[in-house]
């Protein structure tokens, strides 16, 4: 595992949550890079934890998930 932030279990709870999110649309990875113009790797990072997104990046996932942000944050 890459790096560990300090709110590593808070970035876990999220990158479960938008999988799950995305999985539910029936999303792929690769689809979801497409729609966002993000990295296929990137996502992946996020959905692991093993990056911590900023904020825009998390907006710009939601939009295209068509869910409001906190569905993504409020873990």
């Amino acid at each position: 595992m890459g790096k560990q932030y300090k709110d590593q279990s808070y970035l876990q709870k999220v990158g479960l949550r938008l999988a799950q999110i995305r999985d539910s649309k029936k999303i792929t990875q690769e689809k979801l890079s497409e729609l966002t113009k993000f990295d296929t790797r990137q996502i992946g990072r996020i959905e692991r934890a093993e990056t911590n997104a900023s904020i825009s990046i998390i907006k710009a996932i939601a939009d295209k998930l068509k869910v409001n942000v906190s569905e993504i944050l409020d873990v």
